[in-house]
């Protein structure tokens, strides 16, 4: 072969390789310090790892080449682990530093996770070709969503009159119905018709579990405990009912539009007893908690460069406190005050939510975003890997105030390495994601809802890292209101305290 034909043979074989990125030793020594760096060191032991494949990715915002590696990997524990402890490393840190989804991790189990136990997980590596190599970058992980059930059938002839009647209610000749009058019709018409929907559901043994957006963390929890139902091929079924969250999902609570329901936990206390979003509508006492899932921490986040270290130094700053009349929104202005801030302190005060409000961090137009949402967040994950981030502590004796006013708040730590560049821990203080019911469904029906909440293995698969935080120790951390009966007696409750607001430190 000639000297040409040899080097044009060799320049092929170095394209080639580097278009593959990294081979499978270098991946693995990647993923052991990537592993090492976020977790107590040697908790894991790298028994497998298999490369995949790789994929080219869009180009940085620098216009360097990047790449995706994929891989399977198998990880022995040393030691053992509880993903469940609402202060430790769930398996959402772990999807993110190994580049999965909560889907792609299998063999984290309910509670402690023993040494010499396997945890499975289909990975991926992001690279980015810089000084003539493939370096690593973090890169953060997106979740799933999934379609709803269908609607309802025809209604029978009675229900066909009256809708005849309503008809012509309406079908007024222009201008028409007046806007005002539009406007009540067609919101008693919504109500009306989850209702009804709730209602012939009932009568056919499907229950409406009432959650959140699609892409929050609420809806896979839901999404789980619907996947469960269906393997257990009960008579029982349960439908995932789309919402807009807390404020919403209480109302519906009230009105017997839906069975079951996530709330926040301040948000529950707040609604029964008609404090803050429902002094106007009046206190919503009939609601009842079944238990607490997992927790909600209030995150203040700042630049990593920034001169901010606590709240204090927040005075004159712009700040994203959250969309009005959100749960993040509530939560910040009760901190604040509790801290001796207001929102005149601020020289802007935006409702920017975690959509939208981390560009401007990014872009130097803003100084502080406020979320309440479980740790680890995706979007603050995200954040973290393009732009280096801190997360501000709350004074202790502020949270041990607001702990103590039974405002369905924990003080809680957000552990160190929870997300990307995070050195300390940071002591916050947390909502709990609380499961609700009506007074009126009945205790056998409760009890058996709450069994499959608590005792449901596929929350990972469904794609929920919270889910792993959902366990019988924790049920009744954080709640401030009644308790139903059937967690009285689920949680062992003695029985008059089942019927009144349990205290907000941890149980079990």
């Amino acid at each position: 072969m000639g000297r040409l034909a040899l080097s044009l043979l060799m320049a092929v074989v170095m394209a080639v390789a580097c278009s593959r990125g990294p081979d499978a030793t270098a991946l693995r020594s990647e993923v052991k310090t990537k592993l090492d760096q976020r977790f107590k060191p040697g908790l894991f032991e790298l028994v497998g790892l298999r490369r995949q494949g790789s994929a080219p990715l869009p180009d940085s915002e620098g216009g360097a080449s990047r790449l995706a590696v994929y891989y399977n990997t198998t990880l022995k524990l040393n030691q053992g682990y509880d993903f469940g402890n609402w202060e430790g490393l769930s398996p959402g840190t772990l999807a993110q530093v190994l580049g999965a989804t909560e889907k792609g991790i299998f063999g984290v189990k309910a509670g402690e996770t023993r040494p010499g136990d396997e945890i499975r997980v289909y990975g991926s590596s992001t690279y980015e070709w810089t000084d003539n190599q493939w370096r690593t970058v973090e890169a953060s992980t997106s979740g799933v969503t999934r379609e709803n059930a269908p609607g309802d059938a025809a209604p029978p002839s009675r229900s066909k009159q009256l809708i005849d009647r309503l008809a012509a209610l309406v079908d007024i000749p222009p201008p028409g119905v007046p806007a005002g009058d539009d406007q009540v019709i067609a919101e008693e018409l919504n109500h009306a018709l989850q209702a009804i929907t709730a209602r012939r559901a009932r009568r056919k043994h499907v229950y409406t579990f009432a959650s959140g957006p699609q892409g929050g963390e609420y809806y896979p929890i839901v999404d789980a405990v619907v996947d469960h139902v269906t393997r257990l091929k009960t008579p029982v079924k349960v439908r995932n009912l789309e919402t807009e969250g807390s404020l919403e999902n209480v109302r519906l609570i009230a009105s017997k539009e839906a069975d079951y329901a996530l709330v926040q936990s301040n948000v529950a206390a707040m609604a029964y007893a008609g404090e803050g979003a429902f002094a106007q509508g009046g206190a919503v006492t009939s609601v009842r908690a079944l238990g607490s899932l997992f927790p909600e921490p209030l995150h203040i986040i700042v630049s990593a460069k920034s001169e901010i270290r606590t709240l204090s130094d927040l005075r004159g700053k712009r700040v994203a406190l959250g969309p009005s009349g959100s749960g993040t929104r509530a939560d910040a202005l009760t901190v604040l005050a509790a801290h001796g801030l207001g929102l005149k302190d601020f020289a802007e005060v935006r409702d920017d939510d975690l959509d939208d409000a981390p560009a401007r961090l990014r872009g130097g137009r803003l100084d502080a975003i406020f979320a309440t949402v479980g740790a680890p967040a995706r979007e603050v994950q995200r954040l973290a890997t393009r732009h280096p981030i801190r997360l501000l502590p709350l004074d202790v004796s502020a949270i041990a105030g607001l702990v103590t006013q039974h405002t369905g708040l924990v003080r809680l730590l957000i552990p160190a390495n929870t997300y990307p560049g995070q050195k300390e821990d940071v002591t916050t203080m947390a909502a709990t994601a609380l499961l609700v019911t009506h007074a009126d469904v009945p205790e056998s029906e409760a009890a058996a809802l709450l069994r499959l909440v608590f005792e449901n293995p596929g929350y990972l698969s469904a794609g929920s890292a919270q889910g792993a935080k959902i366990a019988k120790r924790t049920g009744l951390r954080g709640i401030t209101i009644p308790v139903h009966p059937a967690a009285g007696l689920y949680f062992g409750v003695p029985a008059k305290a089942s019927s009144g607001a349990t205290d907000s430190k941890p149980h079990g």
